[in-house]
């Protein structure tokens, strides 16, 4: 394993004055504060409101800061906002930015920079895939916006002054502040917007507000970013450099990792056996809120029909997937991972039926749609390049194959490709993942929702729409997972998609990492908490 030069290990001895509290005193720590992480591929986008996956969102988090973030237990806390009152029962928050607040260029951040960057997110002219999450929020008009029957400026959100911030809701949401630690809340720089529009995001006009700043970004290879000292608490920052690795291969992840290359990195399925007696103290299986799964693009035929779909919902293996073809994940019958909080799975008790049971249920269906051997079912398995989501897809077609007789082929696309093709519909059934950007079930079922921006397979219901309608007004908990049951119920019947898994982050860390969280259960890593002790 390469070593970095001893030269290095001249150390700095930690005291709670001169460093995060969140380092132990008496730490001793490496003069090379530089934390290398396998992002698995090239961000699509650094705006803030564009983004739409982790691999960005991991980014943003590190450039860029909302009113609050998420600590390593997944609780809500400060961040620009320094508190904040809940007023008229819950329908308005007003946040008190920080004093001193500065853009990464010494412009000094005010709350309409935040007002900016919500409208940008409604703006239909914008294009965020995020543009629901605002009315999930039921922020006032946030819907009604998004579908171009509100003017932007109408949205409930003003600038008081330039450290108060007023937000109206349309009715009470309890987790409102945690929804604001995701990208699509972020501020943006409305002094460089205002100078180049939509241009304003390229790297070269960027200016942040978060703990680092983009200092290089080598398309496809990595992106380096350098402590921000304009930062709110720049003094203790620790880290000061990120590199994010475009490694879409778990293999090569894992082989630069034990080259001493990568300090975090995914971990390649077949290792796993060896990694856990080689290297058990690196391995971390941590629980995260995350499903996997397969989307139907409705629109097109054969997955108009619901029989099609049922019958290729009905006879995955999932078990087979989720333990042996990838290993350390659980199978999923149900779009929402049972450990969202206050949510319970409804029984699904077809899926619990024999392998052969459900492939005679499965071609009696194809039989009623008009296929059989003479006429056997053909469509395309759409995925990004990654070797575990091509096991799975090498998976699924084999069991579709032997247990239906379909012709299934696979196509796959570099990260950014495959997010365009999926957005514009250009696939069959097309792999997809979601990730929790807030711990409740709303956060998974609302993807489905026919305008939601993330149903990109077109799917709609109008009983489930109305079903979250109600459970968005619903108070009580247990009334609300009544209704979210009810919900999983119609994905059951109707399967827009087939859940396959849900995946806890495995990866591995070098033990000289320190500050990672391993609590929250919506795998948010701030750089700012992190650390190189001296090895």
């Amino acid at each position: 394993m390469k070593m970095r030069p001893l030269l290095w290990l001249v150390s700095l001895i930690c005291t709670p004055s001169l460093f995060a509290a969140t380092v132990p005193e008496g730490t001793v720590l490496s003069p090379q504060q530089i934390f290398r992480y396998n992002n698995h591929s090239d961000p699509g986008t650094l705006d803030p409101q564009k983004v739409e996956e982790n691999t960005a969102a991991q980014v943003v988090l590190d450039l860029f800061e909302g009113l609050v973030w998420m600590d390593g237990e997944g609780n809500v806390q400060p961040a620009q906002a320094e508190r904040w009152e809940v007023l008229d029962g819950g329908k308005r928050y007003v946040f008190h930015l920080r004093k001193g607040l500065q853009w990464s260029d010494g412009t000094p951040l005010t709350a309409q920079d935040f007002v900016v960057g919500w409208q940008r997110a409604v703006d239909p002219h914008t294009l965020s895939p995020f543009a629901g999450y605002l009315g999930a929020a039921h922020i006032r008009n946030a819907q009604a916006i998004v579908e171009g029957k509100s003017p932007v400026a109408s949205l409930g959100v003003k600038a008081v002054d330039d450290q108060t911030l007023e937000v109206s809701l349309e009715q009470p949401v309890p987790w409102f502040t945690a929804m604001l630690a995701w990208p699509t809340m972020f501020p943006v720089p409305h002094h460089v917007i205002a100078q180049y529009g939509d241009a304003w995001s390229k790297p070269e006009h960027m200016v942040f507000n978060g703990a680092f700043v983009l200092d290089k970004w080598v398309v496809n290879e990595k992106i380096v970013a350098r402590k921000n000292p304009r930062y709110r608490d720049a003094q203790k920052t620790v880290l000061q450099q990120v590199e994010y690795l475009a490694l879409d291969n778990a293999v090569t992840g894992y082989n630069r990792y034990r080259a001493g290359e990568v300090d975090l990195t995914w971990v390649p399925a077949q290792q796993v056996p060896t990694i856990e007696k080689n290297l058990p103290g690196e391995l971390r299986v941590i629980p995260r809120l995350n499903s996997e799964y397969y989307n139907f693009n409705t629109r097109k035929a054969p997955f108009n029909d619901v029989r099609v779909r049922r019958a290729l919902y009905l006879t995955v293996d999932r078990q087979l997937i989720a333990q042996k073809v990838l290993g350390l994940r659980t199978p999923a019958t149900t779009l929402t991972p049972p450990q969202v909080s206050g949510f319970a799975s409804p029984a699904l008790d077809e899926l619990q039926l024999p392998m052969s049971q459900r492939v005679e249920m499965a071609k009696a269906l194809l039989k009623q749609a008009g296929y059989d051997a003479q006429h056997p079912l053909a469509f395309e398995l759409f995925y990004n390049k990654y070797d575990l989501h091509e096991k799975t897809a090498i998976a699924l077609s084999s069991e579709w194959r032997k247990w239906l007789g379909a012709d299934v082929k696979l196509r796959t696309m570099e990260w950014k490709t495959y997010l365009d093709a999926r957005r514009d519909g250009d696939f069959m059934l097309s792999r997809q993942s979601w990730d929790a950007t807030y711990n409740e079930a709303s956060t998974f079922l609302n993807t489905l929702q026919s305008e939601n921006a993330e149903n990109v397979g077109h799917w709609q219901n109008a009983h489930y729409d109305a079903l979250l309608a109600q459970a968005a007004r619903t108070a009580d908990a247990k009334q609300r997972n009544a209704l979210y049951q009810q919900a999983e119920l119609i994905i059951n019947q109707q399967a827009p998609l087939i859940p396959l898994y849900y995946q806890p982050l495995i990866k591995l860390l070098k033990p000289y990492v320190g500050g990672f969280p391993v609590h929250n259960p919506q795998d948010y890593i701030y750089s700012k908490e992190l650390y190189i002790t001296a090895h």
